[in-house]
């Protein structure tokens, strides 16, 4: 299976390693796992990751927030979803890349220390009933023009500048600039 390990920012010591499923027929169960605090992953909605790297660079911003005690969400892996959004309103960056009960396509965040990673999957496979698809396919449940409309992403910057980068840019950038 090909799926997507990195290495974060070295003063965190951890580890962002994405895992995608589809055909979920539990989203459900698994959102009331996450809000319990009984999944210690991040569950996001397949269809608004354009790349892999969209995810690391929050998940990279997520986990130098938690290691410098500078959360603005209660667990690092909420922070994920929040610094996945341009929006700086928690309940809003929650709901849009959090998965809701008709997601079925979802990305599974972990973020863990060297080593970890193993007994994080397994507690997550046991979770989702669905499909595990290898982390390369992840373009086919990218939905653009949801992308382009969550981002407020105009065609004009599209003519200089790919998909995948201008989110990337969107989300590197969200404390200094006010979103539209």
């Amino acid at each position: 299976m090909d799926d997507c390990s990195v290495e974060l920012d070295p003063e965190t010591e951890l580890y962002c390693t994405l895992h995608l499923f589809a055909n979920v027929i539990n989203t459900p169960e698994i959102r009331e796992k996450l809000v319990a605090g009984k999944l210690r992953c991040c569950v996001a909605k397949a269809s608004l990751i354009t790349d892999v790297h969209q995810v690391v660079v929050a998940a990279n911003k997520a986990a130098l927030n938690a290691k410098r005690n500078k959360l603005i969400t209660r667990t690092v892996y909420t922070e994920v979803l929040f610094c996945l959004s341009t929006s700086k309103n928690i309940s809003r960056s929650l709901a849009e890349f959090g998965i809701s009960d008709s997601n079925k396509n979802i990305l599974v965040i972990l973020i863990h220390k060297l080593g970890e990673e193993q007994a994080m999957l397994e507690e997550v496979l046991g979770s989702v009933k669905g499909e595990r698809i290898p982390i390369s396919r992840l373009n086919e449940f990218t939905d653009v023009n949801l992308i382009k409309k969550t981002y407020k992403i105009g065609e004009d910057e599209l003519r200089v500048s790919s998909l995948a980068d201008t989110v990337i840019s969107r989300i590197s950038c969200k404390e200094f600039i006010l979103s539209k």
